[in-house]
């Protein structure tokens, strides 16, 4: 189990993506290292965050993705769940230890997206996911 200084940081990333004067599309790495969380990196765009995920990585991400359209902005926060392709069976399973302390601390949010392939974590396909999980969306207003 992590230890509560981890849980701390961990609560700090999810309370700066969470933060509104941050406007643009924060977000919160976690690595597991055998079965403890601990808080890895965060910044300020979403593609950056793409860029920390290896094929021999496993990782919790929580993001702010902006959505809506020119009159109407909206937050909606995502859970992302990485397990690299090269990830071998035995650490997978690791991995569902963490996800308990995981869903307690980042309880608030839209989806949650499980990927071991970075093109599912594209950021079209995330917003796409979004949409859906959201129910009605008229898109723009063209009048």
């Amino acid at each position: 189990m992590s230890t509560e200084n981890d849980i701390k940081k961990i609560t700090e990333g999810r309370d700066y993506v969470r933060a509104v004067e941050n406007e643009s599309q924060v977000w919160v790495l976690i690595s597991v290292h055998k079965d403890k969380l601990k808080h890895s990196k965060r910044g300020r765009e979403y593609e950056e965050l793409l860029q920390n995920l290896g094929s021999g990585d496993m990782a919790f991400a929580y993001a702010k993705i902006i959505m809506g359209d020119e009159i109407s902005k909206r937050e909606k926060f995502v859970l992302l769940s990485w397990v690299g392709s090269d990830v071998s069976a035995v650490k997978k399973a690791r991995m569902m230890v963490c996800r308990g302390e995981i869903d307690k601390i980042f309880d608030q949010r839209a989806k949650v997206i499980e990927a071991s392939d970075l093109s599912e974590l594209d950021i079209s396909v995330v917003r796409q996911s979004l949409v859906k999980a959201g129910g009605a969306d008229y898109g723009s207003s063209v009048s």
